[in-house]
């Protein structure tokens, strides 16, 4: 990615050049890839105005400053870009904590449901298998799988048996009789 400069009435130099796009490439890494970015230096009435217009893949970023320092406004502007893009950031980590399914359906406690008066959303598992396993086969089952419980065949009795998380996160064993 090569930024587009564009400068009106101001000599841009190739250090403030060179910092631009070192900072650019610091607001990349917590952002991910910058598909263009345009920068437009002005000045009026000894003034210097700096604008940067960013795209990503998942956001576009903007932001302008004015100053009578040419680098103070620059930092500035970039400084901005920075802070959008790690807000940004921040919202993804929580949107994605927030969707992402958890383990501990079975640890919460019946009196909360009943207190917001919501119930659970169930969702139907294809977390089992008709093949008969050991126990140790269906834990590992359990744990490669990222689910609450794991229900089978036993192979040493030939009964259902589920492994689950208890509430104490520790995984437990039900078999039919």
């Amino acid at each position: 990615m090569r930024p587009n400069f564009t400068t009106k009435n101001v000599k841009f130099s190739g250090a403030l050049k060179a910092y631009t796009e070192k900072q650019l490439k610091g607001i990349e890494r917590i952002s991910g890839d910058i598909i263009s970015s345009e920068i437009i230096v002005s000045e009026e009435k000894f003034i210097f105005k700096v604008e940067i217009t960013l795209k990503t893949k998942t956001h576009n970023y903007h932001a302008q400053h004015k100053d009578r320092i040419l680098k103070q406004t620059l930092r500035k502007t970039l400084n901005i870009l920075k802070a959008q893009a790690k807000k940004n950031k921040e919202k993804l980590k929580k949107e994605k904590k927030r969707t992402t399914p958890k383990r501990d359906f079975f640890l919460r406690k019946k009196s909360s449901v009943v207190k917001n008066s919501v119930s659970p959303r169930l969702t139907l598992s294809k977390n089992f298998s008709k093949k008969p396993y050991s126990i140790e086969e269906a834990i590992f089952f359990l744990t490669e799988s990222g689910e609450n419980a794991f229900m089978f065949i036993n192979s040493e009795t030939d009964k259902t048996s589920v492994v689950f998380y208890n509430s104490h996160n520790e995984i437990s064993i039900i078999e039919a009789n």
